[in-house]
């Protein structure tokens, strides 16, 4: 069996359970590999002495036996439900909607025009994907070769 096959080649033809699911599973899987990080980051933190920051934070302080590092989770729950209203928000308003309006096409004349080119050359470009282009010391463009 060969690797290519085992992976997903259409994610579009996947339902939202499967969908829901594999993004469980990745969360799951980071959550689990920041865990088994975690022992480090804790002996890294002692060396730098952060460990004396949540003393000062948590257990010294005394606003309401719960310490500052309270009053910073309340602002960090309170940001989060701020930006996630806001984010809500603008899907709802925005969503499904069409962003750019249509283009009007332009003719070859008028891109000969606005190029400064004759209307040959910008047909000659029109038709061609590559083209080799000369510009003239008065600014004008001309078509030397086109492939």
């Amino acid at each position: 069996m060969k690797a290519e096959a085992i992976l997903i080649q259409r994610p579009e033809r996947q339902s939202k359970a499967q969908k829901a699911a594999f993004a469980a599973i990745t969360v799951f899987a980071w959550l689990f590999w920041a865990f088994l990080w975690l022992p480090l980051v804790t002996l890294g933190a002692w060396a730098f002495g952060l460990r004396n920051a949540y003393v000062q934070l948590h257990v010294l302080s005394p606003i309401s036996d719960g310490g500052d590092i309270n009053v910073i989770l309340i602002v960090a729950i309170v940001c989060a439900v701020v930006f996630t209203g806001w984010s809500n928000y603008n899907r709802a308003r925005f969503s499904g909607k069409q962003k750019r309006r249509g283009n009007k096409p332009v003719g070859v004349v008028e891109t000969a025009a606005a190029i400064g080119a004759t209307t040959e050359d910008a047909t000659r470009l029109l038709h061609h994907r590559r083209a080799v282009i000369s510009v003239s010391e008065a600014g004008f463009l001309s078509v030397d070769d086109v492939r």
